[in-house]
């Protein structure tokens, strides 16, 4: 496995990755309705447009087949200074558990270091526990609880902080 930072072409598969994440993940949290509204076409406008806005950006993990696996995209936390926020963590349904999460995320945590961030962020919608599990298994630590907005929908959501991102050149 190989990680790198993301160009146009990977757009369609983070594409169907996040979309498909998105319906499975938050079934049962986030209103059927609101799942069912996510369409691949809205996603892939989502993700160009984002890449392509000034201080943010994305790694995709890439396999031996040079198909990508995985993802995770960063932005400046604005409600934090000097924060990186780790906007987006998405992993293909097949290759979960396989350490790949941890590998995106350690390199998110580096490239925040190396861009001289002091800390590191993570939004997690509640009852995705798997999530923070991972998150707080790698050192995070509650920020803050917040409704965060999806489009319109509402979400009881918390904020998981990395206030020392040395650990992610130590590792």
């Amino acid at each position: 496995m190989n990680i790198r930072p993301i160009i146009d072409n990977d757009i369609q598969d983070i594409t169907k990755i996040y979309t498909d994440n998105w319906k499975k993940t938050y079934q049962n949290i986030l209103p059927d309705s609101f799942l069912k509204s996510m369409t691949y076409e809205h996603s892939k406008e989502k993700w160009l447009s984002y890449i392509h806005t000034n201080k943010q950006g994305a790694f995709v993990a890439v396999d031996e087949n040079d198909m990508i696996i995985g993802f995770a995209a960063y932005k400046p936390y604005n409600d934090l200074k000097n924060c990186l926020l780790l906007d987006s963590l998405h992993i293909l349904q097949s290759v979960q558990g396989g350490g790949i999460g941890k590998k995106l995320i350690l390199t998110i945590g580096k490239y925040a270091y190396d861009n001289g961030y002091g800390k590191m962020s993570i939004c997690i919608v509640k009852g995705n526990d798997r999530a923070e599990g991972v998150y707080t298994h790698l050192g995070a630590k509650h920020y803050k609880d917040f409704i965060d907005d999806f489009e319109g929908t509402p979400s009881n959501s918390s904020v998981l902080l990395w206030d020392d991102l040395k650990m992610f050149i130590l590792r």
